[in-house]
C-alpha cells in the first residue's frame, strides 16, 4: 500500500512559511583599490585609484564628513598660497599677480566666472589671513 501523496506538499508548505518569515536587508559596500607613490628626482606623486564612490563634503548641523582616502588629508585649500608651496608669502602675490594679468582662470578667485579687480580684492584678503 502506497502513503497518501497528499502529504508531499505539507513539508514544503513549512518550509515557504520560515523563509517568508526572514528580514532581508542589503548592506552597502564598496571595493576601492589602493595607491601609492610614485617619485622621480625632486618629484613626487601620490594617489589613489577606483575610488567612484568618494563624493564632495556632506554637512549636516555643525557636522561635516567628506569621504574618500585623502579625505583627511585634502582639508580645504589655502587660498593664499597660490603657488601651492605650503606657505602663503610674497611669491604667492607674485604667482597671483601673473595669473592675474594673464587672465588664467585660475586667478578668479572669487569664482564669479571673470578675472578682475574684486579677485585682487579677494586674493589679498586670503593672502593676509595665511593658511
Amino acid at each position: 500500500m502506497h502513503a497518501p501523496r497528499i502529504l508531499a506538499p505539507v513539508p514544503a508548505l513549512a518550509l515557504a512559511a520560515a523563509a517568508q518569515a526572514q528580514s532581508f536587508s542589503i548592506p552597502w559596500h564598496t571595493t576601492d583599490g589602493g595607491g601609492g607613490t610614485a617619485s622621480g628626482g625632486s618629484f613626487s606623486l601620490t594617489g589613489a585609484i577606483g575610488q567612484h564612490d568618494a563624493g564632495g563634503r556632506m554637512t549636516g548641523g555643525a557636522f561635516s564628513l567628506t569621504g574618500g582616502f585623502w579625505a583627511a588629508e585634502v582639508g580645504e585649500p589655502c587660498i593664499g598660497d597660490f603657488n601651492n608651496d605650503g606657505s602663503a608669502n610674497t611669491l604667492d602675490v607674485i604667482a597671483f599677480l601673473n595669473a592675474w594679468a594673464a587672465g588664467d582662470p585660475a586667478a578668479d578667485i572669487n569664482g564669479d566666472g571673470a578675472v578682475n579687480t574684486l579677485d585682487v580684492l579677494a586674493f589679498l584678503n586670503a593672502w593676509a589671513d595665511g593658511c
